[in-house]
């Protein structure tokens, strides 16, 4: 009798047909078959609004048991992940996990370095030379140039969520594969690629313009009016940027591991990135998250230069710097459109693999900040709107 209540049961579950809202939009009534292959195919996420089509009371997807059995699991799990670390807990863990899950951490970097390896390679068939007629093989390399640079843009989403997710796996205990993370990363491939443009749009557009509007200026009759108009306009440039810095720079892991809409997740990451401003300045998100940013670009830099020096040295021999010929000649045959040799070809490849070793870095110790700075504000953030990841 038992057996035969709990079949009837599981029948009437997978009878209930279902509504998804995604962005205002319904679809359905799907049963729950049909969300389970949406979900597999991650057209379906946690965070979706959900409704049996017979009733009017809509709920997040994560709350049908029979669909996201985990996660209540994956929450009691995240308890772990919002502790206090020290800066060097921070850099010491950023490393550990990089050690635990080096292969797809490093596969997710060639994502997206990879794509700069071939661009330099096809830029060398692309006539620059002001005033040179087009030719088959300068338009054909513009066209694979512009295809290489679009697939970038592509990756560059995949490689931000892979790493949030990759980063708190392992931070749990978990295993990681690549196919799965990268599966997981399409899943919010759209929302992350939405605020992508958005973050970085606002940084294009704080640099770039007061660049454009300096120009047309220098390029006038200078005064001492246009001089301090200058300075002004390259002072304003600097607060824009810094403050842009700041107000953005928890965007990623709001995103991508709370899951929070564009809005909601730079209100998140303004919040935690100006937070603990009573304590001493070593224990604020800030100074930490420049400390971060400082270090890895000095062995961004150290690594790069010592990878390539060789390469430059090679490229000097029978050279005299000193004659201003010689380092004509060197910088005409560097700069005309003729296929790359190969320590042109050595060179880039290096760099492609110090970038590629490197990228994974930066974005893990930003994970680990990220979970730093929440675990002071984790209950009032549960309580107001759940823990998403």
């Amino acid at each position: 009798m038992l057996d035969s209540g709990c079949m009837m049961l599981d029948d009437q579950e997978m009878t209930k047909e279902w509504i998804v809202r995604v962005q205002g939009k319904e679809y359905g009534p799907v049963d729950l078959e049909t969300l389970h292959e949406w979900k597999r195919e991650g057209r379906l996420i946690a965070s979706n609004e959900v409704r049996l089509a017979a009733e009017d009371r809509w709920m997040r997807a994560e709350e049908i048991v029979e669909l996201f059995s985990e996660a209540v699991q994956t929450k009691d799990a995240l308890a772990s992940h919002f502790r206090r670390r020290t800066l060097a807990d921070i850099i010491l863990d950023t490393f550990r996990i990089y050690r635990r899950g080096f292969v797809p951490l490093f596969a997710l970097g060639l994502l997206v370095s990879a794509p700069w390896f071939f661009l330099d390679w096809v830029l060398a068939y692309v006539n620059l030379q002001p005033g040179a007629a087009p030719t088959a093989q300068t338009q054909t390399a513009t066209l694979c140039a512009l295809a290489i640079f679009f697939m970038w843009l592509t990756a560059w989403p995949l490689f931000i969520a892979g790493i949030q997710i990759a980063t708190a796996d392992i931070d749990a205990g978990k295993k990681i594969r690549a196919r799965d993370i990268l599966r997981r990363a399409c899943a919010v491939w759209k929302p992350t690629a939405k605020l992508s443009i958005l973050v970085y749009g606002s940084y294009l557009f704080w640099s770039g313009m007061p660049v454009v509007v300096i120009f047309s200026l220098i390029t006038s009759d200078m005064s001492i009016l246009m001089v301090l108009l200058v300075l002004l306009i390259l002072a304003v440039q600097v607060y824009m940027t810094a403050r842009l810095w700041v107000n953005f720079m928890f965007w990623q892991q709001s995103s991508v591991l709370a899951r929070l809409e564009t809005m909601e997740a730079l209100r998140e990451s303004k919040t935690l990135a100006r937070s603990r401003r009573d304590q001493p300045w070593s224990a604020r998100s800030l100074v930490r998250g420049a400390i971060l940013v400082s270090l890895w670009l000095v062995l961004l830099l150290a690594l790069s230069s010592s990878a390539e020096m060789p390469f430059v040295f090679m490229r000097l021999q029978g050279i005299n710097v000193t004659n201003i010929d010689d380092v004509t000649t060197l910088w005409q045959n560097l700069t005309a459109a003729h296929a790359p040799d190969a320590l042109t070809i050595a060179g880039s490849a290096i760099s492609t693999l110090v970038s590629a070793l490197l990228r994974p870095l930066l974005g893990i110790s930003f994970v680990l900040l990220y979970f730093d700075s929440k675990s002071d504000r984790r209950g009032d953030q549960d309580s107001a709107h759940g823990d998403r990841y």
